[in-house]
């Protein structure tokens, strides 16, 4: 059993305990046991590592070992074509679906060949938990629909691009959580789509509490209610054992005006917060821009209108919106002729491109220092890691999207609170040191 030595230590440290004691109670000696540690992985047996897990009081994939991080994965035209599988749904060849490339057990972007006829309502599906970006690739106009009723923001034709701009390649939109959705062609021009279900926010809570007592889950679904800053106040001054009559007194703010936070000002709702001990930012209001069932487009001449220069590129926007800050994606055209590397991007979280046409080439800083690179034409894809430098060179054009995957908004705003963010960033990465306590004397804490 491989075994990461950051979170072995990591979790002594979180028990309050040296490894003089642990090595105790694994009964092996103190200096095998310190050699171990001395790795950045150590392989043991099986029964070790569950005495281990057992003396922590944890679980094994909480100090297991992952797979190396991949920096770049490329899937060529031919390897991503190769993942096609048809999908039937109502009693026809409904899609096909093409996979782009990601590492292992990671979620990547998904390509449509859309097949439901334009004389037939396409079939709904169930939606899913991730919000998602949907961008119509062409060369045909589709249908989408998203509920049962068919109307203005259920049923929406979306276009395809125009030659006069052919990189820009389509409508696009973001959709929320669990909103059911499907498309059709609109004419008998054939169509696709490329969709990508980022990660969601909620993602690890919702995992949580499927092991819930039922009783426990609807308290929480209730204290939520409709995640407004009012319904979080409410939370906040129960957890800290405050009332609105106690918080109007320390604040200085009437409770009439209190039972409506929305309503305060900048400074008061800070003042508020002050008094609570929490974060104004989450007793704002959310900025949102979407329709009745939770989307918001962005139409090809929206697309062209916001096309500008970026680095070597030009870009234009697709859909986005202020309420789903992490999902986002561009329309990159690349131009620049030069067979030299080009490193002018580096994005904060994980990014997915997928070539809409011509021939271009993806330059990367590999480990060490190399440039690594790849061709690649029509259909080609490729997975970019968090922060690693990387560029386009030639003539074409890419699909760019990314989500919270890495570091999300949740996590800036958490460096936004931590005293001295840089630092403890890099004393936390690769740690191995203890409390500080007497290794001789064995005190956990």
């Amino acid at each position: 059993m491989l075994l990461d030595t950051f979170k072995v230590v990591h979790w002594m440290n979180a028990r309050k305990i040296t490894s003089h004691e642990l090595a105790v109670r694994l009964a092996i000696g103190e200096e095998e046991f310190g050699q171990l540690l001395a790795k950045d992985e150590f392989d043991v047996a099986d029964d070790f590592a569950e005495l281990l897990v057992r003396q922590l009081e944890i679980e094994l994939p909480q100090i297991s070992r992952g797979t190396k991080k991949n920096l770049v994965v490329i899937r060529t035209t031919a390897e991503m074509r190769a993942t096609c599988r048809a999908v039937r749904r109502d009693g026809i060849h409904f899609y096909n679906y093409y996979t782009m490339a990601a590492p292992a057990g990671k979620v990547a972007p998904v390509v449509l060949d859309i097949l439901c006829p334009a004389d037939r309502l396409p079939a709904l599906n169930n939606g899913h938990l991730e919000p998602a970006i949907t961008v119509n690739l062409g060369p045909g106009d589709i249908n989408g629909r998203w509920g049962t009723e068919l109307t203005e923001a259920t049923w929406r034709r979306m276009r395809a691009g125009t030659s006069a701009v052919p990189w820009v390649a389509g409508d696009s939109y973001v959709e929320p959580s669990f909103c059911p959705h499907t498309y059709s062609l609109a004419t008998d021009v054939p169509a696709r789509i490329i969709s990508y279900t980022g990660m969601s926010g909620l993602q690890a809570l919702v995992g949580e509490t499927n092991s819930w007592a039922d009783h426990a889950f609807e308290a929480m679904v209730e204290s939520v209610s409709d995640g407004s800053p009012a319904a979080i106040l409410r939370s906040a001054l129960g957890r800290r054992g405050h009332d609105m009559t106690s918080l109007a007194r320390e604040t200085g703010i009437p409770e009439e005006r209190l039972a409506d936070v929305a309503d305060l000002t900048l400074g008061e709702v800070r003042t508020v917060a002050r008094v609570l001990a929490t974060d104004y930012r989450v007793l704002l209001p959310a900025m949102r821009e979407h329709d009745k069932v939770g989307k918001t487009f962005c139409s090809v001449e929206s697309s062209v209108a916001s096309i500008r220069p970026f680095r070597s590129y030009e870009v234009a926007s697709l859909a986005a919106a202020a309420h789903l800050p992490d999902l986002t994606g561009l329309y990159v055209h690349v131009d620049n002729g030069t067979p030299k590397p080009v490193l002018d991007l580096c994005d904060f979280a994980e990014t997915h491109y997928l070539v809409l046409d011509g021939e271009i080439t993806l330059w990367w800083r590999q480990d060490g220092g190399g440039i690594g690179s790849a061709r690649l034409t029509e259909d080609g894809s490729a997975w970019v890691s968090p922060f690693v430098a990387h560029g386009w060179s030639g003539s074409g054009s890419v699909v760019k999207l990314g989500s919270g995957k890495h570091l999300s908004y949740v996590n800036y705003i958490e460096l936004s609170n931590t005293f001295q963010a840089q630092w403890v960033l890099r004393r936390g990465r690769r740690d191995r040191l203890g409390w500080g306590y007497d290794a001789q004397k064995g005190a956990p804490g």
